[in-house]
């Protein structure tokens, strides 16, 4: 008989989402400064969504990894996510030193595919934590405290190029600084950012005791039935051949037709051998039995997380552009470092939104009397945010969209995750949370590959345009709600 978890105390729901800030910390210096960093050494403003595969790729291998592994793994002293969170904040941490101190657009992608690695695997099992220690009538609030550790992590990454000078700290570039153009007020935020990673998780890891589990079922091997081998073997070929088909169009296009083939069959070869391992067939079978609501909500996170990596990208260079009268950090230096730090303000008000509204949301949400609803309804809050950029190039325009769009953000980070945990069976609540973190990274990668082949022609080369798709894509995503058979 399972066990009915006890309410938790505030204080103790929050201790165990506090590192959650110094992750979303690290993720608002990456949204926010990754395009200007590829721009600071010499990228291509079309390439730029191709620069940014590290974080869907390593978040769509890591996360249901770690997931279901973690499912499976026990410590009395250590626990059950909280090695995982250790282990992804110390990679994170050391990604968050170097980056700034890249002096080639290569290097400097290298170190983003580190850094999401490690803030992907630390992101994960908090996730997880909510339906790990919170029963189901304090999961709303667990998952709206997330929220608001993800806007005030954010605002604070944000608004760093305004509270250094405060503090005394200089923004003027030095001599060493002039070789790779990366100037102080994005040097120093991500040196801070690695010790908050740390000092943040260290007080998860000190203050929250995990449940340990209720039997020893965790331990025993996954028995497969027939169905479950079909459609492992199923997954198994699609995604070998989906990945070789990937590898042979980057090294085609790249190279030659040999050089594409070489690796196409490469990777299908590698591919096909490392989905034999346990822990993937354990992913692969989970696929294929996932709940109907999660299966529901493919939609709403496909449109959702194809329009939303624009913003990122493009949020910048478009204040820039048109705010700043800067399309560019060759032709107007001052204006591009002003423009860049004024989409790290407009940011900083999108994450303070997203903070502000994430304790209204539950609230919200019982008002309207459904979930689903409840998001549709905040997806195209955001939309219209989106569509507001078009209206002026004053750079107020961009601060008002932007926080709009952040009480968007608030819903997107906990009512999907608030309808999944509910459908869920709590012995793969880590694994499903890692496939559905995957729900995230797949519409990224199609997006990534996709948007550089259209940017110059149907989004006539202009930042601006990529973002008004991206409010086309929330209005779809609000409508896929409506798909949603959510659990009352």
């Amino acid at each position: 008989m399972t066990k009915q978890k006890p309410n938790l105390t505030f204080w103790q729901i929050w201790n165990m989402s506090f590192g959650f800030l110094g992750i979303q910390y690290g993720f608002g210096l990456q949204q926010a400064n990754m395009s200007p960093i590829y721009r600071y050494l010499g990228a291509d403003e079309a390439s730029i969504p191709g620069l940014w595969l590290a974080g869907p790729l390593t978040g769509l291998l890591l996360q249901p990894i770690i997931g279901a592994v973690s499912d499976r793994s026990w410590s009395p002293t250590w626990g059950r996510r909280k090695p995982f969170i250790l282990v992804g904040a110390l990679l994170g941490s050391i990604a968050m030193i170097l980056m700034p101190n890249s002096s080639y657009i290569w290097m400097a992608a290298g170190l983003m595919w580190m850094l999401d690695a490690g803030l992907n695997s630390a992101m994960e099992p908090f996730r997880a934590f909510v339906g790990d220690m919170l029963n189901e009538k304090q999961r709303p609030l667990g998952f709206a405290v997330q929220s608001f550790m993800v806007g005030f992590g954010q605002t604070l990454a944000n608004l760093m190029p305004y509270i250094l000078p405060i503090l005394g700290v200089s923004m003027v570039m030095s001599d060493n600084q002039l070789a790779n153009g990366i100037p102080n007020s994005v040097r120093y935020p991500f040196y801070i950012g690695a010790a908050s990673i740390l000092i943040t998780v260290i007080w998860t890891m000190r203050t929250t005791n995990e449940y340990p589990p209720e039997n020893d079922d965790y331990k025993k091997p996954h028995v497969f039935s027939e169905e479950e081998k079909k459609s492992i073997s199923f997954w198994h070929l699609s995604l070998a051949v989906g990945a070789a088909i990937l590898a042979f169009g980057f090294a085609y296009f790249s190279g030659d037709i040999a050089n594409g083939l070489k690796w196409g069959f490469g990777v299908l070869a590698g591919g096909y051998l490392v989905l034999m391992l346990p822990v993937f067939k354990e992913i692969l079978a989970s696929l294929s039995s996932m709940p109907t609501v999660m299966r529901q909500l493919w939609w709403v996170k496909f449109f959702t997380w194809y329009g939303l990596p624009l913003m990122w990208q493009y949020l910048s260079l478009a204040a820039a552009k048109y705010a700043f009268n800067a399309p560019d950090a060759t032709s107007n230096p001052a204006g591009f470092e002003e423009g860049t730090k004024w989409g790290g303000l407009c940011f900083a008000m999108f994450s303070v939104s997203c903070a502000v509204v994430s304790f209204f949301i539950p609230r919200i949400a019982k008002a309207v009397g459904s979930n689903r609803a409840t998001h549709a309804i905040f997806l195209c809050i955001g939309a219209c945010g989106f569509f507001l950029t078009l209206l002026s190039n004053d750079k107020m325009t961009y601060l008002i969209g932007m926080t709009i769009i952040g009480f968007m953000w608030g819903s997107i980070m906990s009512m999907p995750y608030l309808m999944l945990s509910a459908a869920v069976p709590k012995e793969k609540m880590g694994v499903y949370m890692g496939i559905f973190n995957g729900f995230i990274c797949v519409p990224q990668f199609i997006g990534m590959l996709t948007v550089p082949l259209f940017y110059k022609t149907i989004l006539g080369d202009d930042p601006r345009n990529a973002l008004v798709l991206a409010g086309i894509c929330m209005i779809c995503a609000a409508a896929s709600c409506f798909l949603v058979k959510e659990k009352n």
